[in-house]
């Protein structure tokens, strides 16, 4: 993002960067917060990526009466990779992200089958919100992001760069939190013009103002990253071969971003165009190949890093069980989280799977059996030392599936507040 003056002291009247750059920023956060917390990465998947046709059940009779034309097969041309199983069913990853099956075989990759929301709502709109702030029906009030209680949970002095949106806005996980910074391209991260240009914008901003102060702040944050590009450490690593795309862009720039040491320790990762209600074999697959693609060279890039990284993948709503008229699937309900990690517990399925025969779908939907928000609390919690789960998700229980390592033996448990199930 390239700032002109106007926009540069807009963005700090509003208090879009604040907090000065701390020095060392990253040992900072160490002592500060513990040796447990990671660099967590929020990446979104937005669209509703079908968890039928990333984690496929191939040997499931209905699954293959209920998609005729588009089911992951498990041998032959196009057949799916073994991956293992849950419950006694064997599952396969689509044929198309085999990076993420090497991470998966170094037990640095996890996955999280059936779930997501309970929600009797398909809009986009709806349960993207509902999602990013965390909340239900039943909390339908809660006007901040999930992240957004999170840090603030914390009470902590935070880095001005600590916290970032690796895409063209901040998203509503970060709702109410204006300290969140948006870098797309940490390259274009600046004042329009020189050098010169931003020693004018310090000058006319005298005295003791918060105006003042967030306008320099903000010049800091820039002075920062400008700083960091410098240090070669920050350039793409050998042997990192990002794709083409959106998505390899940013976590390109996310990577540089981590390299420079700034004390960043949460950002968030936008992947769209999921909503497959047509060509859904082709269009999945091509976005399958760039997510798994740009994941993998994202973790050859910050291979210093890694034992200090999480990565989570969530999207509003998965699939329907049934192919439609177009050989695509509508909105249904459950679907899949990935967790990359150097303390994730790979190498595994988790969940646990309800079944697709008739009696056990929900509205024709696959049954959601593990909610998103028992996957985050847990990371939270062992990974970004934060013991009060509660406060962030109050209508959750923490219950942690044992899906990252850390310890969680001081964690304050507390009733979940009770919520509609179906």
């Amino acid at each position: 993002m390239t700032l002109s003056r106007r926009n540069l002291l807009l963005g700090a009247s509003t208090g879009a960067f604040m907090a000065t750059i701390a020095p060392n920023a990253r040992v900072a956060l160490a002592q500060d917060a513990g040796a447990t917390r990671d660099i967590l990465i929020v990446l979104f998947l937005r669209g509703g990526s079908d968890g039928l046709q990333m984690i496929a059940p191939s040997g499931d009779s209905n699954y293959i009466s209920k998609r005729p034309t588009i089911a992951v097969p498990s041998s032959g041309t196009n057949a799916g990779i073994g991956l293992g199983t849950l419950d006694g069913v064997d599952f396969y990853l689509n044929p198309s992200v085999p990076e993420l099956k090497s991470l998966y075989d170094a037990e640095q990759l996890a996955v999280v089958h059936a779930t997501g929301m309970e929600m009797d709502d398909r809009s986009h709109f709806e349960c993207q919100e509902y999602m990013e702030r965390g909340v239900d029906h039943t909390s339908s009030h809660e006007k901040r992001g999930w992240l957004t209680r999170h840090i603030e949970s914390l009470s902590e002095d935070r880095p001005a760069l600590s916290t970032v949106s690796s895409s063209g806005d901040v998203p509503n996980s970060l709702l109410k939190y204006p300290q969140a910074v948006s870098i797309y391209d940490v390259k274009n991260f600046k004042l329009r013009g020189s050098e010169f240009r931003s020693e004018a914008v310090r000058s006319v901003n005298i005295g003791d103002s918060a105006y003042k102060t967030l306008s320099t702040r903000t010049l800091d944050a820039i002075a920062s990253v400008e700083a960091g590009l410098q240090n070669e450490s920050s350039e793409t690593a050998e042997g990192a071969q990002y794709p083409g795309g959106e998505l390899a862009a940013g976590l390109r720039s996310l990577a540089r971003l981590i390299k420079m040491d700034v004390g960043i320790d949460i950002a968030t990762v936008d992947h769209g165009d999921w909503d497959h209600h047509d060509n859904l074999e082709g269009e999945f697959r091509n976005q399958a190949e760039e997510l798994s693609r740009s994941l993998a060279a994202f973790w050859t890039d910050i291979a210093d890093y890694q034992d200090r990284v999480t990565v989570v993948t969530m999207t509003e709503f998965g699939r329907r069980l049934e192919e439609n008229g177009n050989r695509g699937t509508d909105h249904g309900m459950a679907s899949y989280m990935f967790l990359l990690g150097g303390n994730v517990n790979g190498g595994k399925i988790y969940g646990d799977w309800p079944g697709l025969d008739e009696s056990d779908l929900v509205f024709g939907d696959l049954a959601v059996t593990t909610d998103y928000r028992r996957v985050l609390s847990e990371i939270l919690v062992k990974r970004h030392s934060n013991p009060r789960p509660h406060d962030v998700f109050p209508s959750t229980a923490y219950e942690p599936l044992g899906i990252v390592q850390g310890d969680d033996s001081t964690v304050v448990t507390e009733a979940a507040t009770p919520r509609r199930l179906w």
